[in-house]
């Protein structure tokens, strides 16, 4: 696939996926985020990991922000994006919600005052945010390349999506940058994206 190609299938798919988004109501998004969080509570690679990079989930997305205090209420150690430049970000501690504030974009980020940097070989998963995912893993970013830029320093964490059903599609077109994930969760289904492509390596 020519990256002219791609980026024509990412630009449909992504808009796709945000008429899909802005047609739940607030309603209908408070439920299925409280099912799909409380779904991945009881994950063993959530359970098991004491490190966890979040995000802080936009109006359109699952709320994130429950499971986040949650998560820091069993002492567990929370990390959230910094931007630092264009297409770059850092982990960044957040001990408490009340040390959230407006970053980059206004979006929410730990208080510098009240936070370190934490490396990404210390994160032991990363909650990966997406516009869509693929069983193989394959995702389809906001188009900023954050991600795929930082994931790959995380080399010793789990790479878990949390996304609405209708956000785990058949194909994502990936360019030769773009990482992929390893689970897929939503309110109705699991998915476990090396197995998928262990099972495809086996069929070939």
């Amino acid at each position: 696939m020519t990256d002219a190609l791609c980026a024509v299938q990412k630009s449909a798919l992504r808009g796709d996926m945000t008429v899909k988004r802005r047609a739940l109501s607030l309603e209908e998004r408070v439920h299925i985020s409280q099912m799909i969080c409380g779904r991945a509570m009881e994950e063993l690679v959530l359970q098991n990991a004491q490190t966890i990079m979040l995000y802080a989930s936009m109006p359109e997305e699952i709320n994130l922000f429950p499971l986040m205090e949650k998560l820091l209420s069993d002492g567990r150690r929370i990390a959230l994006p910094r931007i630092v430049e264009r297409g770059l970000m850092e982990a960044w501690e957040l001990r408490a919600m009340e040390n959230l504030v407006p970053g980059k974009f206004g979006i929410p980020t730990p208080d510098p005052l009240y936070s370190t940097r934490i490396p990404p070989t210390e994160l032991e998963l990363v909650v990966v945010p997406g516009a869509a995912f693929s069983p193989n893993g394959g995702r389809l970013g906001l188009g900023g390349g954050y991600y795929d830029r930082f994931l790959p320093q995380a080399e010793n964490a789990v790479r878990f999506a949390l996304a609405f059903d209708f956000q785990l599609v058949p194909f994502v077109p990936m360019g030769r940058r773009d990482v992929r994930v390893d689970y897929v969760l939503t309110e109705h289904r699991r998915v476990s994206c090396r197995d998928v492509l262990r099972k495809r390596c086996e069929d070939c």
